[in-house]
């Protein structure tokens, strides 16, 4: 058996005959990791031994060899029996020798050989470095210290992966600052045991949760988790790793939530299931008679929604599961629930609830939000006088408290705040465990461990996981990856299967674009031919798609954030040749890993329909890289070789109005009927959809231009507006405008706004002038006036002359977005 495990540094663990179920040694064994480095401060080996009903790997004192072996004339010996003959010469009374972390505990007569000195060990981890972000998997990262005198570091085995995982990441709670640590759920084993006395020891394979978050010793998406002794459960026999891994937090949460906020009391349930008096650990609020009441749990398929239905049984409690019937209904059942409610129609749900207690239901636990909290608190019992109501959200309550119903909240720190507490909630889990007296959640594994976190995380996010939970194995991890691997980019939203084939370090991206009130950088792509200004001036930009990938992975790595495609149809102004932006942005995307792509759409040549169908798909391969830039169009030989209606300048930005509400429409609604000028649907339904991501309900919208209909446009169905050419002040007056349109538009606070510049790096600001003024005097005098008179109309023909290009000069048009 000892071949087949993998080493831990110089560790080694090898099975005792009937000491633990094959089933749950060769569990242990997959996941122990090949890193050749040691977590103590001594030599170890390891054997497995069971600890009672436990699981354990205990310390191998002969490091897998017999007495005789290790005694025999050719000379080998084990690291322990090093350890020993160096330090034999320690008086007894003075203990063992002084080791530090760098050493391996080697002193004395081998003090100065080099090459029995071990560097300091190391890991893997996952890093946050902002909000919206994913994680990124770093190397060689250190391995944290125990401070207090009840730590244990545990080397994980498995991380159970939770909802608050994302929403945390996505909306900036629970992390004090960046890059910061997250994870709460693990299982693994105890490599440094506590200093105290303890019921934990060295070589226990145990399971707990992370709800010191400020701590980030204590989180559990590094290889090695600091925790207190009180906070985590042994593993019993039976009780594989993946089922520990899943059941920390959801446990912990249902407990705390019966006993501390409900005032249930286990302490008198008969049997094994007994628990323990939580409320006297605690010094809380006093204990509630629950013999014969209801609790209504929703949604409980939930794990954690489980866990209380289970709980609450054993406590005497009758329980109302509401859920979505046509997925947990079978597993509810399993659980023994007494009542199943389907939550497809709530304010049928709450009839029912009310109408089978008898207007009495006493308990609610909400495991959803806001929402379904209040839909819960209408169907509990409520009065003035006589027994009180209990409501506990477990993410949200009501805005209004009904009469009679006490609001609660998880007290979730009491766990590692207060050691007794912690103690007893997971001395009760191992009995409960043992004792075989709760249903353990189904769990998935998902593939790619500490790499394939962001993945099974985004599925999560996706809701597309129902009723079980999600584990990943720390020992599956692909390390031949670097901080940029497919799946866990450096710093860099995960982008799955074959779409992904970038690889660059992407660590500098993220350190500048950390804050979350940044200024976004975006670069023109130079899809069209001819660089980006008409001149004659030699230039290094091409056109073709090759030169393209490679601007838009050096982009990404030196901080950028979007890319803006360009729109043309056709051949003309210094721009012979036009890649089509649509196409080349998918190009672009699937050579990046975070870089988003806004992609040009010209209403006209582009059906609404098809456009969202295109981006929706985009947006998807790209895991939500994909935004739009309406362009209303300028060049009316674009519009009239191509069979289309050119329109006056205000029609153009009306049907540029209709094509972004289309868009939005068809991406956010079932089914879109829509009655314009320009476009008519009918019951028009997409599938899929974009991805909605957090503040992110579909790809963002870009729409510019200077004119008044511009501006409108802008505050009205926009989500960013772009600027061009102006000063300071104009900008200041221009922004004010589109926000002032906004408000009307009654979408106060919604537009952002995006500005062109035109960059000219040199040493000095002489040089970067004497450049300017080449690229001027060497203008392609006749293309710019072609492009002039194309472009006047822009501008001249609004009602108040400032449009677009309107008081633009030569010298303006040489670089064709008023640069």
């Amino acid at each position: 058996m000892t071949s087949q495990l993998r080493p831990l540094a110089h560790m080694r663990y090898k099975r005792e005959a009937s000491a633990i179920p094959k089933h749950a040694i060769e569990l242990a064994a997959r996941h122990l990791p090949s890193r050749a480095q040691s977590v103590d401060d001594r030599s170890y080996a390891y054997q497995s031994v069971g600890n009672l009903q436990f699981v354990s790997l205990k310390p191998d004192q002969e490091c897998g060899r017999s007495v005789a072996d290790s005694q025999t004339s050719n000379g080998h010996r084990s690291f322990a029996s090093l350890n020993a003959a160096v330090q034999a010469a320690v008086p007894r009374s003075q203990g063992p020798a002084p080791t530090t972390n760098g050493s391996n505990g080697v002193s004395g007569t081998h003090k100065s050989d080099d090459f029995l000195r071990l560097s300091p060990p190391q890991q893997d981890l996952l890093l946050l470095y902002g909000t919206r972000q994913k994680y990124s998997l770093e190397h060689s990262q250190d391995i944290p210290e125990l401070r207090g005198d009840d730590e244990i570091l545990v080397q994980v085995l498995a991380i159970g992966l939770n909802p608050v995982d994302w929403k945390g990441a996505d909306y900036g709670f629970s992390q004090p600052s960046y890059p910061w640590i997250n994870g709460r759920d693990f299982a693994g084993i105890v490599v440094k045991a506590p200093r105290k006395h303890s019921r934990i020891s060295q070589g226990d394979v145990v399971f707990g949760t992370c709800t010191d978050y400020r701590d980030v010793r204590k989180a559990a998406y590094p290889e090695y988790v600091v925790t207190s002794d009180s906070n985590v459960a042994r593993l019993p026999q039976g009780v594989e790793v993946k089922e520990g891994a899943a059941l920390g937090v959801a446990f912990v949460a249902a407990a705390l939530s019966l006993t501390i906020s409900l005032g249930v009391d286990f302490s008198g349930v008969p049997h094994a299931s007994a628990g323990p008096d939580i409320l006297r650990a605690a010094r809380s609020l006093p204990k509630h008679e629950v013999a014969e009441d209801w609790i209504a749990v929703w949604v409980a398929s939930t794990t954690t929604g489980q866990l209380v239905a289970q709980l609450a049984e054993l406590a005497g409690l009758k329980v109302a599961a509401v859920a979505d019937l046509a997925k947990g209904a079978q597993r509810l059942n399993d659980l023994g629930v007494d009542l199943l409610v389907d939550k497809l129609d709530e304010k049928r749900a709450v009839e029912i609830l009310k109408g089978v207690t008898g207007g009495k239901l006493r308990f609610g636990f909400d495991a959803v939000g806001n929402d379904t909290a209040t839909r819960l608190q209408e169907a509990l019992q409520q009065n003035s006088l006589g027994t009180k109501s209990h409501l506990l959200g477990l993410t949200g309550l009501p805005k209004q408290v009904a009469t009679g119903v006490v609001h609660h909240k998880v007290p979730i720190k009491v766990f590692h705040e207060n050691a007794a507490v912690g103690e007893a909630l997971v001395e009760w889990l191992e009995e409960l465990l043992i004792a075989k007296g709760l249903k353990l959640p189904e769990v998935e594994v998902a593939e790619g461990g500490l790499a394939g976190i962001n993945d099974a995380l985004d599925r999560l996010r996706s809701g597309t996981v129902s009723g079980r939970r999600i584990v990943v194995s720390v020992a599956s991890t692909d390390r031949s990856r670097s901080n940029s691997g497919t799946n866990t980019p450096s710093h860099s939203p995960a982008v799955s299967g074959a779409f992904a084939e970038a690889g660059a370090d992407l660590s500098y991206h993220d350190k500048i674009n950390a804050d979350p009130d940044r200024v976004k950088l975006a670069y023109w792509v130079p899809n069209v031919s001819g660089g980006l200004v008409i001149s004659k001036i030699p230039q290094r930009t091409n056109w073709d798609h090759k030169s393209n990938i490679r601007y838009a992975q050096t982009a990404e790595r030196v901080g950028f954030e979007y890319a803006l495609s360009q729109i043309r149809f056709m051949a003309g102004y210094g721009a012979d040749n036009q890649h089509e932006p649509v196409s080349l942005s998918t190009i672009l995307l699937a050579k990046t890993e975070r870089l988003k792509l806004i992609i040009a759409l010209l209403p006209g040549p582009w059906n609404p329909a098809v456009a969202a169908k295109q981006i929706a798909s985009i947006d998807h391969y790209s895991d939500g890289r994909a935004a739009v830039n309406i362009v209303s169009g300028w060049f009316k030989l674009e519009f009239t070789s191509i069979g289309q209606w050119w329109l006056d300048h205000a029609e153009l930005y009306r049907r540029s109005r209709e094509f972004i509400q289309c868009l939005k429409g068809i991406w956010t609604e079932d089914k879109l009927t829509f009655k314009g000028d320009f476009y008519q649907f009918h019951d028009y339904s997409l599938k899929p959809k974009p991805l909605v991501l957090p503040g992110l309900p579909y790809p963002e919208i870009f729409q510019g231009g200077n004119s008044d209909d511009a501006k409108d446009n802008g505050g009205a169905v926009s989500d960013y507006y772009f600027m061009n050419g102006n000063t300071l002040e104009g900008f200041q007056k221009q922004i004010a405008d589109v926000k002032a349109r906004a408000v009307t538009h009654g979408r106060e606070g919604q537009v952002k706004f995006a500005l062109n510049g035109f960059v000219i790096c040199r040493d000095t600001e002489e040089e970067a002038v004497r450049v300017l003024q080449e690229i001027q005097g060497k203008a392609d005098a006749e293309a710019v006036e072609g492009f002039r008179r194309q472009v006047q109309n822009a501008g001249a023909s609004t009602g108040n002359k400032r449009g677009m290009w309107a008081n633009s000069k030569f010298e303006d048009l040489v670089q064709y977005n008023d640069g």
